[in-house]
C-alpha cells in the first residue's frame, strides 16, 4: 500500500501595514464614537441642568407664593399697620425689632434682588385683637383684656397703641380665679404647654424687669394674638441661592439658610387699591409710610428668575458665550442679571423667568 503526501500550503500573517491600516480605522471609529457620545452627554447635561432649574424655580415660587397667601393672618387690622414692635429674645439676650406689617419688599440697589418680608401669625383663633379694658401702671402689668377668647400659654401677643412703639410679649399664665378672668400675665419663666402638659421656657419676656420693652398702654391699646409658632421671614437671593431668615423662633444665630439653588433675581412690587373699591389699581414700587398707605396693599407681584448650573461653552470662533443674549423681562419691566465672580458672564447660562401675583387675602378679607 501506497501513502501518498499532500504538498504543504505555505501559511501567511499579517503584514505590519495590513496591521496599522487595521488600527487606523480602529481609530477613527473610536473617534467617531466619541465625538457621538460627546454631543450626547452635552445635550444631556444641558437638559438635565436646565431641568433641575425649572425644578427649583417652580419650587421656590411655590413656595413664596404661599408665604404671602398666609401673610398677614393675626394682624389684620388697618389702625396699627406699620408699628414699629419692640421685643428682646432671652435665648440671645439681644433686642430686636419688627414691623407690624404683612410683607414688606425691600427694594435691591439697581436691578440687584429684592428682599421681601413676610409676617403672619398661627393663632387657632380670633383673629381679631382684643381691647385692653384698663390703663396698665407700668410695663410689667399684667394685660387685662375684654376678651381672653382663643389665647393660650405660650402664645405671642403684640400690644399695640396710637402714638407709641408696639412691643411684643409671650403669655406665661392665664389665671381662672374669680375676677382675674381677664388677665393675661406675660412674666419669665415658664408657662404650661396646653398640648403636651409640660414646662416650657418663656423665651420673649426678658428675665430681668420689667418685661417687654418697658412700654405701658392704656385703654387706647389693642392686642394682637400671633399665636405659639408666629413667623417673621425674610426671603433674599444670595449666591444663586434663595435664602430664609427667621426672626422668630429661629436657631441661634438667626442667620440667613439657603433653600434652593439656581436662583439669581428675585424681583417684587405691590399691588394697591388707590381708589377706595377693593380693587388693585396699579403695582409698583411705593414704599408705604404710614398705616394708611399700608392698607392700600392688597396684592404683591414676583418675579423670579432660575438658572441652569451647566455653564456652556463659548462659542469657537469668537470666543464669546451666546448661549443667552438678550436680558429677561416681567411685567414690572427689563431684569438685570449680573456675571459671576469669577468673571463668568451671564451669557454661558440658560435662564427660566417666573412671574405671578399673590392676593394678600388677609388684607382683603380684613374686618371693617
Amino acid at each position: 500500500m501506497k501513502t501518498f503526501c499532500l504538498p504543504k500550503k505555505s501559511s501567511r500573517g499579517f503584514t505590519l501595514v495590513e496591521i496599522m491600516v487595521g488600527m487606523v480605522i480602529a481609530l477613527l471609529g473610536v473617534i467617531i464614537i466619541f465625538q457621538v457620545f460627546a454631543v450626547s452627554e452635552g445635550y444631556r447635561r444641558t437638559t438635565t441642568s436646565g431641568g433641575d432649574a425649572v425644578q427649583s424655580g417652580a419650587i421656590a415660587l411655590f413656595t413664596l407664593e404661599r408665604e404671602g397667601r398666609q401673610a398677614g393672618y393675626g394682624i389684620n387690622n388697618t389702625d396699627f399697620l406699620g408699628c414699629l414692635i419692640q421685643g428682646l429674645d432671652n435665648l440671645t439676650g439681644t433686642a430686636f425689632t419688627l414691623e407690624l406689617i404683612p410683607v414688606k419688599i425691600t427694594q435691591g440697589a439697581l436691578g440687584a434682588p429684592d428682599t421681601i418680608t413676610v409676617m403672619y401669625g398661627n393663632g387657632y383663633l380670633l383673629t381679631n385683637p382684643a381691647n385692653i379694658s384698663q390703663n396698665m401702671p407700668n410695663a410689667s402689668s399684667d394685660f387685662k383684656v375684654d376678651n381672653r377668647y382663643g389665647f393660650m400659654e405660650g402664645d405671642l401677643v403684640v400690644a399695640a397703641e396710637a402714638g407709641k412703639d408696639c412691643s411684643l410679649s409671650q403669655v406665661s399664665n392665664l389665671p381662672g380665679n374669680p375676677g382675674q378672668t381677664d388677665n393675661l400675665i406675660h412674666n419669665p419663666g415658664n408657662y404650661t404647654d396646653p398640648d403636651t402638659g409640660q414646662q416650657v421656657a418663656i423665651r420673649y419676656n426678658p428675665s430681668a424687669s420689667p418685661p417687654g420693652s418697658g412700654i405701658s398702654y392704656s385703654t387706647n391699646a389693642k392686642l394682637f394674638n400671633l399665636g405659639d409658632l408666629p413667623s417673621n421671614n425674610i426671603y433674599s437671593v444670595q449666591n444663586g441661592q434663595l435664602m430664609l431668615q427667621q426672626l422668630l423662633f429661629a436657631a441661634i444665630p438667626a442667620a440667613a439658610t439657603p433653600l434652593y439653588d439656581g436662583i439669581v433675581q428675585l424681583q417684587a412690587q405691590y399691588g394697591r387699591d388707590t381708589t377706595g373699591d377693593g380693587v388693585v389699581d396699579v403695582f409698583d414700587e411705593f414704599a408705604p409710610a404710614n398705616a394708611a398707605d399700608w392698607a392700600t396693599v392688597l396684592a404683591v407681584r414676583l418675579a423670579q428668575v432660575a438658572r441652569s448650573s451647566l455653564r456652556e461653552k463659548p462659542d469657537p470662533a469668537t470666543g464669546v458665550c451666546n448661549t443667552t443674549t438678550v436680558l429677561p423681562t416681567w411685567s414690572g419691566g427689563p431684569i438685570t442679571l449680573t456675571d459671576d465672580t469669577d468673571g463668568t458672564s451671564w451669557k454661558c447660562y440658560r435662564y427660566k423667568t417666573y412671574e405671578t401675583t399673590v392676593p394678600l387675602r388677609n388684607m382683603i378679607w380684613r374686618p371693617s
